[in-house]
């Protein structure tokens, strides 16, 4: 559905008897009901027994679930912060949010929540302790929504300032000299605005922080008492916030060259937004004045019987134009800046959050980076810190379909709501994911163990092949890492060291190019000499902490056909590289025509939420269950099982395997570009957006110092990578899946200045 078809679409022509059916046979009131202005809506007011109540019926071209975000906008609200003045939404009879029902031969939405009473700005003479509170409840706001998510707020929105160059052709609906003027700032907007407001971190905001929706008790107007309307709410910058409740404000002023900088001072009190973001208030301010002029203008031509109400505002919004036009834009930056001399915002400072850490947490928990990163928030591919800082993420592979993605984040928060509790109940959704789970890998694997971890699915799969085999012999890659566990930190000499193995465990050198079973079988004759029989073959099928090796054709085939013949088990660790990271084969063993007998899977299956899976053949589950035991509170759980299918939902609809293999390909080649001009880069590989830079110094020896240097240099440009291999001269690059060409592009420029400076 395009941005401007709700604004298109007449409201629905519900009448009061309408409105009187609907409360009865959804929520069960009945009281005294009475019609409420509305643009694009039908609203009606019930006083009944009970109390006071605001009835919407959609517009019959409004999106299903905007109802449904805004109702639990308003619950989030009221968990979060109690104090915001904002109605609670009531549901039906049936415990639904949204109701669904026939108006005029139509199905559309209802919502009910709460009646604030008391005059709205607009009814109120206006005053400069009223503007501040405003200014402070649109903070408090804020700062409330930041951990609210839903799927629409990504929807197109007319009245979304990110999408104001799609108004262009409105602007034909304006009188000449409003649409000379306009088409000006529209100018200006695409030169100077558009780009630098996208390089900003989004929330929810209200978007529509207008007098008509704010409330004050007539009695003591200088409190705002009541937030209404959250149906334009959108995904944005708190700056984008603030500029719309700004432009409303100068409507009043005699001096909006105060008023702007005023606000910018009050809203830094209460929460945080960048000085760069903060800079762009005054052109933002402009930028939603001409888009109310242009929507308005569009929308009086098409519904001539609601012009009055539409156009309620077109007069002084355009007379706050000319003002501000006639101020200059850049004048009331310079204003906006002395304003707020510093960053704003309540946050701690790195030295206290640091110091708390270290008195607080285990000292063996190692940060990233000779300077850490003072994590806030993240969304997509971008981190951002406690100062406003943005940063690429092409090192966290936990986020595997982005930060914070809405789907993710509402199944979250819905099966939350609903139910959660354990696998000794018979709960569809868990059912339903476990076979989804194993249909995506080849026949056997059938049986699905969940788990809260992939340290935990390794655990687990390492005691399940020692039960079944009657075994315990482990062999494991020269560098490999596999879990904390006791089990898990036995078998990963990345931790341990080669010399402190066990001598149940055995080592076979990663897949170099040309690697051979000879390794193998030279690590089952240690093993034997120990009289020991090995249980299983395990590894990290992009075999990550060995310097990240693709393995060569065969490599797989030829080695499970050994250890198999040996007696034990083929183990593949796809806590890394599953769920299509290596691409379109969609799973790392796959680089051969193999199948193991036990895969585990982690990290990318909840993407950040504690989530990880044993899968195993029927054959060998039975045989486990015979003389084994599994069992965990929390593995399995009904919110976690709905998280993992939103993940795979995602991955399937947005074809994420298929990005990482085009996005990996055109990554690598441009590594490879920066390889043939520097010397230092001996070898580009991997799979997928799984990618290993190995660094070498002049004389070949590995450049673990430089490839040190040069991860915290690129964090310093604001771009996070890791580094791996047992030299740790292995740059690490391994993104969420929705990192994209032009992600790649700035990786790669910020690595080349790195490359030509003095390492």
């Amino acid at each position: 559905m395009a941005a401007a078809d709700v604004l298109e679409s007449p409201p629905i022509p519900a009448t009061v008897a309408d409105a009187s059916r609907i409360l009865e046979s959804e929520y069960q009131i009945a009281g005294d009901i009475r019609p409420l202005p509305g643009e694009r809506d039908r609203n009606f007011r019930v006083a009944g027994e009970s109390g006071s109540y605001v009835l919407k019926i959609a517009n019959p071209a409004e999106r299903p679930g905007v109802l449904d975000m805004q109702q639990k906008a308003l619950r989030h609200l009221h968990r979060w912060d109690p104090a915001l003045p904002v109605p609670r939404p009531i549901p039906t009879e049936d415990g639904a949010l949204v109701g669904q029902v026939e108006v005029a031969g139509l199905r559309v939405g209802v919502k009910l929540a709460t009646y604030l009473g008391g005059a709205t700005l607009d009814e109120v003479a206006p005053s400069p302790q009223l503007r501040r509170n405003a200014i402070e409840t649109l903070a408090a706001l804020g700062m409330a929504l930041r951990t609210f998510n839903h799927p629409e707020l990504d929807r197109p929105l007319a009245w979304d300032l990110r999408r104001l160059l799609e108004l262009r052709p409105r602007t034909a609906h304006l009188e000449s000299e409003r649409k000379t003027l306009c088409e000006h700032w529209l100018g200006r907007f695409e030169a100077d605005v558009a780009a630098a407001l996208q390089s900003f971190t989004t929330q929810a905001i209200h978007n529509d922080f207008n007098p008509a929706n704010l409330l004050v008790d007539p009695a003591a107007p200088e409190r705002v008492t009541g937030v209404l309307d959250f149906g334009d709410m959108t995904r944005g910058n708190r700056v984008v916030d603030l500029a719309v409740a700004v432009a409303y404000q100068c409507f009043s002023a005699d001096d909006p060259a105060s008023v702007i900088p005023e606000a910018a001072a009050t809203y830094a009190e209460g929460a945080f937004i960048p000085r760069a973001a903060m800079s762009l208030l005054p052109d933002l301010v402009v930028a939603r004045l001409v888009q109310s002029l242009i929507i308005s203008g569009w929308r009086a031509s098409l519904h001539a019987e609601n012009r009055d109400y539409i156009l309620i505002h077109a007069e002084p919004v355009w007379q706050a134009l000319q003002r501000l036009t006639a101020l200059g834009v850049d004048e009331l930056r310079d204003v906006v800046m002395e304003a707020v001399t510093e960053d704003p915002g309540p946050q701690p400072s790195q030295a206290a959050a640091l110091e708390l850490r270290q008195r607080r947490l285990a000292p063996g928990l190692r940060l990233t980076y000779t300077e850490p990163i003072h994590a806030v928030s993240a969304e997509s591919v971008w981190i951002t810190d406690a100062r406003g800082v943005r940063y690429l993420d092409a090192y966290n592979n936990v986020p595997h379909v982005g930060h914070g993605h809405p789907a993710v984040v509402a199944a979250l928060a819905d099966q939350a709501y609903r139910l959660n509790t354990n696998t000794r109940y018979l709960i569809d959704g868990v059912n339903t994911y476990a076979d989804r789970l194993a249909s995506l890998l080849p026949d056997p694997l059938e049986v699905v163990f969940f788990a809260n971890s992939g340290g935990e699915a390794n655990d687990l799969a390492w005691r399940i092949a020692r039960t079944v085999t009657g075994r315990r012999g482990m062999v494991v890659t020269e560098h490999a890492y596999h879990g904390s566990t006791y089990l898990t930190m036995a078998t990963s000499p990345e931790e341990l060291g080669l010399q402190n193995l066990e001598p149940w465990v055995a080592t076979v050198p990663p897949p170099r190019p040309g690697a051979t079973t000879d390794g193998l079988h030279e690590a089952l004759a240690r093993l034997e000499q120990g009289d020991v029989e090995p249980a299983a073959f395990a590894c990290d099928t992009v075999f990550s902490s060995d310097g990240i090796y693709e393995p060569p054709d065969g490599y797989l085939a030829a080695t499970y056909a050994a250890i198999r013949s040996a007696g034990g088990l083929c183990i593949a660790d796809e806590v890394q590289a599953g769920l299509g990271r290596v691409g379109t084969r969609f799973w790392g063993f796959a680089a051969d025509p193999v199948v193991p007998d036990i895969v585990t899977l982690g990290k990318p299956l909840g993407n950040g939420h504690p989530l990880a899976a044993v899968v195993a053949t029927r054959a060998i589950a039975d045989a486990f269950s015979e003389s084994g035991y599994y069992f965990s509170t929390f593995a399995g759980n009904p919110v976690s099982a709905a998280v993992g299918m939103a993940v795979l939902d995602v991955t399937e609809q947005e074809r994420l395997p298929e990005q990482a293999e085009v996005v990996g390909s055109y990554l690598r080649r441009g590594l490879g570009a920066l390889a043939d001009r520097h010397s230092i880069i001996a070898d580009v590989r991997g799979p997928g957006l799984f990618v290993g830079v190995e660094l070498v110094t002049a004389d070949g020896q590995p450049a673990g110092r430089q490839a040190e240097a040069i991860q915290n240099r690129m964090r310093d440009r604001g771009v996070l990578i890791g580094r791996t291999g047992p030299q740790g001269n292995v740059l690490k690059i391994r993104p969420p899946l929705v990192f994209t060409e032009e992600h790649a592009d700035l990786l790669l420029d910020r690595l080349s200045e790195i490359l030509g400076e003095n390492l």
